[in-house]
């Protein structure tokens, strides 16, 4: 049993570099250790290795503000193990400077202010290859900022506000849960894995894309500017999605949807509801399962038209070309030719009673109208890429 005593006192020595990094807010000190904290940090190599880390007491209903020039990841507390959800844990790790007390922390900053309920991390200066790990309490709003390429993780988060703001790094929200989702990127990508539920509000400026799983809220807005924007599936009542020159493909869609591209294409999977597309230079492909009113418009593009045989409307048809899918049984048919122009109106099955639309026009483009049942619009798309 002797020989055990010098191995547990330099377990112990180890121990105090660690224990040293904690820092604790204005209340008594918790009883967990900093070094305890609801994570596990990936792989062993020195860049993974925390180089400081905080443990604070804070009301479960708060604000994480953090301003960053580095890698930010932030999910919830484990439940199990704090119930009273009344920590937040900050752990540093990685960077490319060896020294852990080195000028990489020198202006690094976590506090939390107890009236105000705000937990502030802030610096301008860590080293941009570190990674800030933040597990909150589950109802903490969020407000995150980073600067350069430094990255954002948000995981599992439930609350009124979600902000994040990045340059050149990566967005991933997985599974968040807010009142008002507000992301906005300059050069990086967005994604979006599992349900994000609530309002959102999301602008990709340069070559940003934006990559969605499935979205679920009253209203959705989402612009881009040069970059591909596609969702799965989309659960709104009234959603905008647009891009200056990139494509926009979209899977299910549901609610009262307008689509804007003006020089890229737009592909609409299956829609089901009020549709309105338009692009200037661009292609329309849209499959229609059930519809209030549908309006597409290209000005040099060509459009196709998918519809179910069993969809009950109206068409209005019009393209330097028409080409209707002879499985179509269409009736009322009336054809013209104005100016290059050809226009036609006819109807499909039972339209007694019912005013719905499928309007589909194009300046050069040609009309396509086709016949495609629901598992035709089925589509396995591949799994965006997770953002480590």
């Amino acid at each position: 049993m002797t020989p055990l005593i010098p191995a547990l006192n330099s377990a112990l020595q180890r121990s105090v570099p660690l224990l040293l990094g904690c820092a604790k807010g204005n209340r008594p000190s918790p009883t967990y250790p900093c070094w305890a904290v609801p994570s596990r940090l990936h792989g062993s190599s020195p860049k993974n290795l925390p180089l400081k880390q905080w443990t604070l007491v804070v009301s479960p209903f708060g604000r994480l503000l953090v301003e960053l020039p580095c890698h930010v990841r932030v999910r919830p507390l484990d439940p199990v193990s704090y119930p009273e959800g009344d920590r937040v844990f900050v752990t540093v790790s990685g960077g490319t400077r060896p020294l852990p007390h080195g000028p990489d922390l020198k202006d690094f900053e976590v506090k939390y202010n107890e009236s105000a309920k705000r937990m502030s991390i802030l610096s301008e200066h860590i080293d941009s290859q570190s990674q800030v790990e933040v597990c909150t309490p589950a109802r903490f709003d969020l407000d995150i900022k980073t600067f350069g390429n430094g990255s954002v993780k948000i995981q599992k988060v439930e609350c009124d506000n979600c902000k994040i703001e990045t340059e050149k790094g990566d967005s991933l929200l997985q599974s968040v849960k807010s009142h008002h989702i507000y992301v906005r990127a300059n050069g990086g990508k967005i994604v979006g894995r599992g349900t994000l539920h609530g309002n959102l509000d999301i602008r990709a400026s340069g070559k940003s894309t934006v990559y969605l799983d499935k979205l679920q809220g009253t209203f959705v807005n989402i612009c881009t500017e040069d970059g591909l924007l596609k969702t799965q599936y989309l659960y709104a009542e009234s959603s905008l999605l647009s891009s200056a020159a990139g494509d926009i493909a979209l899977g299910s869609v549901h609610g009262d949807v307008t689509v804007e591209s003006k020089h890229g294409n737009i592909t609409i999977d299956s829609s089901d509801g009020s549709l309105k597309a338009c692009t200037h230079q661009g292609a329309i492909d849209a499959y229609v399962s059930q519809l209030g009113k549908v309006d597409l418009k290209s000005q040099e593009g060509n459009i196709t038209v998918k519809v179910p045989a069993s969809l009950n409307t109206n068409f209005q048809l019009s393209g330097i070309e028409i080409d209707v899918s002879p499985e179509l049984q269409l009736q009322g048919k009336q054809n013209s030719t104005e100016g290059g122009q050809k226009t036609l109106s006819a109807h499909m099955n039972d339209i007694s009673g019912r005013e719905q639309w499928i309007q589909a026009s194009t300046t050069s483009g040609r009309i396509s109208l086709q016949v495609q049942n629901w598992f035709q619009s089925l589509k396995l798309d591949t799994p965006t890429k997770q953002i480590k």
